[in-house]
């Protein structure tokens, strides 16, 4: 029996319990333990709860004997630490129940002249548990007194198992294409610094200046559950204008969310000859097998800077921000940068991409590398001016005049409307505004 307009309602509950201790030994040596104790409804009663624990030490150096007394140093302390974390944010509230969809009217079982309804089992993974994220890290924080320079140096290194992934199921099974199942690690490394400086500090002038950057890297270390040196890996990063078609790769030994592309040709004028490949595995035939990973979505270089600086009643503040490394696909150009997009599917005229007058493709090369641009990007995220009118009106009345400007402007050679796409593949995202606004703040 089949039901139709039957009430749906899905439901997911998380419920977490945490303690925490804190020990200080002689001023100098600090002690912390952590643990997390989180149950998930979206894992079955065998796998719903998870354990994570961490624990960090640190040896401020500044309260020994040796450098208590420093006329250079204010602080210096060395830090070390381990940690687990859970995952379980898989957009699915019941992945481990079997559950089974109903055939649509035009896709039934005919036996005689009777049309049967049949129901169609889903991938489940009854087993299906905490995604784990282990991270180790060390790493030293200082200041100077007389510089009044600050700041810290961090290394990390983080490995993520059990990972939450969907796979493809082999043909056969009666099952649904895709899986939800724990496959695989992840892992990402890498060094963090962050400045703080005070270089000029009267009763009238102050300014300070931070600048942080942060240097990834990210690999996948594992996939399936045997080793299979021939499996390419799972095909994801789904593309508009070519139907089903994907343009990123997972696979072991590179990047998450690695492009998967063929290498454009060019002639001698430097100009992409149409239809035309490296044969790069040399069989003599361009098809899938010369697909090739080719840089992936996530910066490898994280950078920030800001200022702020004080005058009398005025003061005036800025934000940069910056990714170094982080390639985008440019779907709108693929999608639009050939001339066969010239007629639209309802036979009016339709825009192109400007592209097309540099390619010349009569045809969509939607898997081309010639779509992969750099899209590293400097940008002024804010600056602010202001003034305070300290005496207004007897001092009766605190007042301030403030100036914001967002998105001021972006430094980048990537052509499409924003460098910052998540997830890199670029089809029409919105563009970030540039705002302006002007604001008064009264106290009475």
């Amino acid at each position: 029996t089949t039901y139709t307009n039957s009430p749906y309602q899905t439901q997911n509950t998380l419920v977490s319990f945490f303690g925490r201790m804190n020990y200080t030994f002689d001023e100098a040596y600090l002690l912390t333990f952590t643990v997390r104790r989180d149950g998930s409804s979206r894992f079955s009663p065998d796998n719903r709860w998870g354990t994570f624990p961490s624990a960090a030490f640190a040896w401020k150096l500044n309260e020994m004997s040796f450098l208590k007394n420093s006329n250079t140093i204010s602080e210096l302390k060395l830090r070390v630490g381990y940690g687990i974390t859970g995952q379980q944010d898989i957009g699915q509230n019941y992945a481990y129940l079997p559950r089974y969809t109903a055939s649509l009217d035009n896709a039934q079982y005919q036996l005689g002249n009777t049309f049967y309804t049949t129901l169609r089992a889903e991938g489940y993974d009854a087993n299906i548990k905490w995604e784990q994220t282990a991270t180790s890290n060390a790493g030293i924080d200082f200041a100077f007194k007389k510089a009044r320079l600050s700041g810290s140096i961090d290394y990390y290194y983080k490995n993520t198992t059990n990972l939450l992934n969907v796979i493809p199921v082999a043909v056969g099974t009666n099952l649904t294409n895709q899986l939800l199942t724990n496959v695989g690690s992840m892992e990402n490394q890498g060094v963090e610094l962050a400045l703080n400086y005070n270089p000029i500090h009267t009763d009238k002038f102050d300014w300070n200046v931070a600048f942080n950057a942060t240097y990834n890297v990210n690999k996948i270390t594992k996939l399936t559950n045997n080793n299979d040196p021939s499996y390419q890996g799972v095909l994801v990063g789904g593309i508009a204008g070519g139907v089903g078609s994907t343009i990123q790769i997972h696979s072991v030994g590179y990047p998450a969310y690695s492009f998967y592309v063929l290498q454009q040709a060019y002639d001698a004028n430097g100009k992409p000859i149409e239809g035309v490949y490296v044969d790069r595995n040399g069989d003599g035939i361009i098809n899938v097998d010369d697909q090739y990973r080719y840089k992936n979505p996530a910066p490898k270089v994280f950078l920030g800077f800001n200022s702020q600086m004080t005058y009398d009643n005025w003061s005036f503040g800025f934000v940069l921000r910056g990714n170094i490394g982080n390639y985008v696909y440019n779907n709108v150009k693929s999608s639009n940068g050939a001339y066969i997009n010239f007629q639209g599917s309802n036979g009016y005229i339709a825009n192109l991409s400007p592209s097309v007058f540099d390619s010349q493709f009569a045809k969509n090369q939607f898997f081309s590398d010639y779509y992969m641009e750099n899209a590293s990007f400097l940008r002024m995220e804010n600056i602010t001016l202001g003034y305070t009118f300290k005496k207004f009106l007897g001092n009766k009345v605190n007042m301030r005049l403030n100036a914001t400007a967002q998105n001021v402007f972006t430094i980048t050679k990537y052509t499409g409307l924003n460098p910052e796409v998540a997830g890199g593949i670029d089809n029409n995202v919105y563009p970030v505004p540039r705002t302006y606004s002007l604001g008064l703040n009264i106290g009475f």
